[in-house]
């Protein structure tokens, strides 16, 4: 009898240990199982649908990634609305912002993506989740939610929501401003681990090369898109620090097209060149990727900077002596203007 009752206590407790391991996982295992995937995966392959809300009207964009371990980045952000593509690449060669359309590049040495945050990263998700010890955790219909802080260049953007699925893969993220309006969500639409890459995946030749050809199929009316030409006017930004005011507008002709220059003086002196872009590779000793709302820049310069960005065919750059948040201003209010 004895016997009989020591063999059903220990059925019972081999059912109640199976139970319970078969329940919900805590935050704690979550979390452990989160820093297991960063050490373990050797990359991934992911698509995405951005959506911004920081402008008059919502701006979508449609994400494809590709990471590499270690160091191996293909970010492609695509504008629907506008039928343009610009490519982050990262390889043993740099760090490159690719504008294939226009057969223009920017190469540059850059802790990027480690500098800051991207919302589209999946890494990026995970390390904000074991980064933050006051991460609010729950379960909602077989996804994990973390609610954490979120580390981006915009520094109004205070908190971020991340959904995934109990296999880990990510669903959706929202990333708020302090009054916990959704300014940026992501919703992923395809993720796949491990994935295995071509020898020429992060190749920069070979990304222009096929960005360029996917951009030139011709369209339902048969017409090729090519790179805006001709005049454009002058683009007047729509915003301008306090204590500045502008100065003078010029057309100056160059050797290879006519440029727009604006001088602003003030608290701030600064100096803004428009010109139709031109096919080039242009290396800089050092640089920052600077997201424009889904337009790329690249940031140079210390007490000097220069911010360089393309937008409906218009190449600017700005320089001078006002910090990076006053030149981001600047460049955003550019793109709701028409040249006059």
């Amino acid at each position: 009898m004895i016997k009989r009752k020591l063999h059903l206590f220990i059925l019972l407790a081999a059912i109640f240990a199976l139970l319970v391991g078969c329940g919900p996982k805590g935050v704690e295992d979550v979390v452990g199982d989160l820093d297991k995937r960063m050490e373990k995966m050797t990359g991934y392959k992911m698509n995405a649908v951005l959506t911004l809300q920081t402008g008059k009207d919502p701006q979508s964009y449609n994400v494809e990634v590709w990471h590499k371990k270690p160091d191996n980045y293909r970010v492609a952000l695509t504008s629907e609305e506008r039928d343009i593509t610009q490519i982050i690449l990262r390889n043993e060669e740099g760090v490159f912002v690719l504008t294939p359309h226009l057969k223009k590049s920017f190469r540059f040495q850059s802790g990027w993506p480690e500098n800051h945050g991207q919302v589209y990263l999946y890494e990026s998700l995970i390390k904000s989740i074991l980064d933050d010890d006051a991460r609010v955790f729950s379960q909602v219909d077989g996804k994990y939610i973390f609610e954490v802080k979120a580390d981006y260049q915009n520094r109004s953007l205070d908190t971020q929501k991340v959904w995934l699925n109990e296999d880990l893969s990510p669903v959706r993220v929202e990333v708020m401003d302090t009054n916990k309006n959704v300014m940026v969500g992501v919703d992923f639409t395809n993720f796949e681990l491990d994935s295995k890459f071509d020898e020429d995946s992060f190749n920069k030749e070979k990304n222009m090369e096929t960005s360029m050809l996917l951009q030139s199929i011709p369209t339902l009316g048969g017409v090729e898109k090519e790179a805006p030409a001709g005049s454009f006017g002058v683009i007047q930004p729509s915003y301008m620090p306090q204590g500045v005011s502008l100065t003078s507008v010029e057309k100056v002709k160059g050797q290879e097209g006519s440029q727009i220059v604006l001088r602003y003086k003030g608290d701030f002196n600064y100096t803004l060149f428009e010109e139709r872009p031109k096919a080039a590779t242009v290396t800089l000793p050092m640089g920052e990727i600077v997201d424009l709302d889904g337009t790329m820049a690249v940031l140079t310069g210390d007490q000097k900077k220069t911010l360089t960005w393309t937008y409906n065919g218009v190449e600017y750059l700005l320089t001078g002596d006002m910090p990076k948040e006053e030149m981001i201003a600047v460049a955003k209010s550019t793109f709701d203007q028409v040249g006059k």
